[in-house]
């Protein structure tokens, strides 16, 4: 087979068509770029290149806003992050009081600030290594009503205060769909989503809130990327099980992280290899920081052969973004896997 681009051997395996070789993609916290960095010898800038990313997550350009004194990032919905934690962790949560809700400053898609220099990037990214291009919509719908209202209170919300749950999910759904029309026009290859929905042991909900609340809205937001025929992958952490037929049935094409402590991966690719394509695999939670190089190679090749059984389907990578608890030694073990890809 003649060698493929990064983007055809993603757009590939989205589809299950054979490729020369399985992608692979390899996101990093801030604290564990630097420490890369440092490891490989290498700018920041270089790290995509020496992990063969296959992947171009956009955000957006304009919009954040960090107050150093308070260690806070606030994001275009105005909820507010803190910058010392390596993971995400929201230390402001901005609609504290549900009367906010009418008079509250949504973010407005229509912003062109918002999507200054997009075209350019997409444009040299073409005309450079070609990865595919994605716009990276973090906190979609519970995630970003739990991130303006509080997490335990929105839980405790969807079941008590539920016309207000449904108010607050269908104003997030329609500025959420206008900003995935305008990633559309921009020329991206599809929709990458993130909306935490599982523990480690089951869904942080009942199904069926799920499916009334999320499910029609999550397929409204769906609809503008697979109504242009463009792959939706969709990152959600935890035990999601009792939903992926929802999921595909509204469109999914992709399943990140595939967590092996919580979904099965023999058990995944058996159910759903033939509606779904995996992306991640390989155990941040526990192989990666924890286990001997040896267990990351094992764990590698076992994630690659039950994903991949028939040699495609699989986006390989770490279940999450890596970070500093990870040490190098097990990262070199990781990258002696690309010669089982």
């Amino acid at each position: 087979m003649e060698i493929m681009t990064k983007r055809e051997r993603v757009l590939a395996i989205m589809e299950h068509k054979p490729v020369d070789r399985l992608p692979v993609q390899v996101n990093y916290t801030g604290v564990m770029g630097k420490k890369l960095a440092a490891f490989f010898q290498c700018d920041e800038t270089m790290l995509q290149d020496r992990f063969e990313n296959h992947l171009l997550r956009l955000d957006f350009q304009s919009g954040k806003k960090k107050v150093a004194d308070k260690d806070l990032e606030y994001d275009v919905w105005g909820a507010g992050f803190d910058t010392a934690e390596e993971g995400y962790r929201i230390k402001e949560y901005p609609m504290g009081d549900r009367k906010e809700f009418v008079s509250y400053p949504w973010p407005d898609p229509e912003n062109r600030d918002l999507f200054a220099g997009i075209s350019q990037i997409i444009q040299d990214e073409r005309n450079g290594s070609d990865r595919i291009i994605l716009p990276n919509f973090g906190f979609l719908l519970f995630e970003r009503a739990w991130s303006l209202v509080g997490f335990e209170e929105f839980l405790m919300d969807l079941y008590t205060e539920p016309r207000f749950c449904e108010e607050l999910l269908e104003k997030i759904t329609e500025i959420q769909i206008g900003f995935a029309r305008k990633w559309k026009e921009a020329g991206v290859d599809g929709g990458y989503f993130g909306d935490d929905l599982g523990a480690q042991k089951g869904l942080l909900f009942s199904p069926e809130v799920w499916r009334k609340m999320f499910k029609p809205r999550l397929k409204r937001i769906f609809d503008v990327f697979t109504g242009a025929g463009l792959p939706v992958l969709l990152h959600s952490d935890g035990d999601i099980r009792e939903i992926l037929p929802d999921l595909i049935e509204i469109g999914l094409t992709c399943l990140n992280p595939c967590q092996p402590e919580v979904l099965n991966h023999r058990w995944l690719k058996k159910e759903y290899g033939k509606d779904l394509s995996f992306y991640g695999g390989l155990s941040t939670q526990e192989v990666l920081p924890m286990g001997t190089e040896e267990e990351v190679v094992e764990a590698g090749k076992r994630c690659i052969q039950e994903l991949a059984s028939d040699g495609t389907g699989l986006l390989f990578g770490p279940s999450h973004r890596i970070m500093s608890d990870i040490p190098e030694k097990n990262i070199q073990a990781f990258l002696s896997l690309y010669d089982f890809l």
